[in-house]
């Protein structure tokens, strides 16, 4: 497993989202506080060695202060509505929000998704294939850092 591969990964990822923040300006709500996509996610290994090395490097307090309420749907990093680990979080939190299209679980069509408090002012026809995550195609990515 190279963690080097994974950290380019999500600087490409970084770079589609400034590229998306400037596409879908007018249609994104997203802001501090607003934490409803934050929830408790798996990651693949890769990603978690490459979070935990962040974590150590730029809040090394932060594990002492993790969130241990009963809700174990939320994310244990999300602490007063906001991400304690902004620079380190997993791809999954650095494309939430956007519009994502993935292969559905039959493998025979396509499916898009995007947050509901976004893009409340457009239909299906404003997407297409330059202005939306491949979201399988990161997720072939990581899979294959993590098993190849």
């Amino acid at each position: 497993m190279s963690i080097k591969k994974y950290y380019q990964l999500r600087n490409e990822i970084d770079a589609q989202t400034k590229h998306f923040d400037l596409l879908h300006q007018e249609n994104m709500v997203c802001k501090k506080g607003c934490d409803k996509c934050c929830l408790d996610f798996d990651v693949f290994p890769i990603e978690y060695e490459a979070v935990k090395v962040q974590i150590q490097k730029e809040y090394p307090d932060i594990i002492k202060t993790l969130n241990q309420s009963e809700n174990k749907e939320r994310c244990a990093f999300l602490i007063n509505g906001q991400c304690t680990i902004y620079n380190a979080r997993p791809i999954i939190c650095r494309t939430h929000g956007y519009p994502l299209i993935n292969m559905n679980e039959a493998g025979d069509q396509w499916e898009l998704s995007f947050c509901e408090l976004n893009f409340t002012k457009v239909d299906d026809t404003y997407f297409d294939e330059d202005n939306v995550y491949e979201q399988d195609t990161n997720n072939s990515k990581l899979f294959m850092m993590n098993y190849c």
